[in-house]
């Protein structure tokens, strides 16, 4: 099935402008929204969100957070529910868009703000992917964080995500790498949200995830609906970049079942 059209457009909501593009097919089966991570945006999902479209028949949508992308700045310090506020912000896009019972697919920052929507809002989705979740605080994903603090510090990285975030770099990698380190973040955790998830659940993990251990996949095993985990051998925090074709097919199968 061929993309019919993609169009990029703002909205404003709650206190920002917010950026996304859509991919459009002739009689979608469903919409499937893309939910980045804490550096990422509309465009570092590259081909994703096309290619989904053709394989799948569906429209897709994919936004850029508040401080992402070509969305506003957002400079205000981040609280220690700042997720639960993106959940609340997706639920009033989705309003917007017009769209009902779609598939959040989220990965890290993104696939805990998805994981929260799931839990919020239960009977709004049809189901739940989520890759390099965070559900709650590991040594080893402040060590990661540390490592890209230091990364943002020690080389030219700023200037390559200028190109996708322009002026908001620095405020957003400090946002995000200073949220997570602060003493009242310690105590963050997203678990009891998981509980009350009603539907299919497919978590991807990468093997050799940096910011994550099997503690955060094996937190959904209390979840009362099914669940189905992909741990990609060989693969880092960016499982769908490392292994893009085995994540690619696992999530069309998934998405076919539902």
């Amino acid at each position: 099935m061929d993309v019919i059209r993609s169009s990029e457009h703002t909205v404003f909501v709650q206190t920002s402008n917010i950026y996304y593009k859509k991919w459009e097919v002739e009689n979608p089966q469903n919409t499937i929204i893309l939910l980045h991570d804490s550096l990422g945006c509309t465009a570092l999902w590259r081909e994703w969100g096309e290619e989904f479209a053709k394989v799948l028949n569906f429209n897709v949508i994919s936004y850029d957070r508040r401080g992402y992308g070509k969305s506003d700045n957002y400079t205000v310090k981040r609280p220690i529910d700042y997720l639960e506020q993106e959940a609340e912000i997706l639920n009033d896009l989705l309003a917007h868009w017009q769209v009902e019972k779609p598939i959040l697919f989220g990965f890290s920052d993104g696939a805990s703000v998805a994981t929260i929507y799931a839990g919020m809002f239960p009977e709004k989705i049809n189901g739940l992917i989520i890759e390099g979740v965070h559900v709650l605080i590991e040594e080893v994903t402040l060590q990661g964080v540390r490592e890209a603090q230091k990364t943002l510090e020690t080389t030219n990285i700023s200037k390559a995500l200028a190109k996708y975030h322009g002026d908001k770099v620095f405020d957003l990698y400090y946002a995000w790498t200073k949220t997570w380190l602060s003493d009242e973040h310690q105590s963050w955790n997203i678990e009891h949200f998981i509980p009350k998830i009603q539907v299919p659940i497919l978590i991807i993990q990468g093997e050799l995830d940096e910011f994550g251990t099997m503690n955060q996949v094996n937190a959904f095993d209390k979840a009362m609906a099914k669940v189905e985990k992909l741990i990609v051998p060989k693969a880092g925090h960016t499982a769908h970049k490392d292994a893009k074709p085995l994540v690619f097919d696992t999530i069309v199968k998934f998405v076919k079942t539902l």
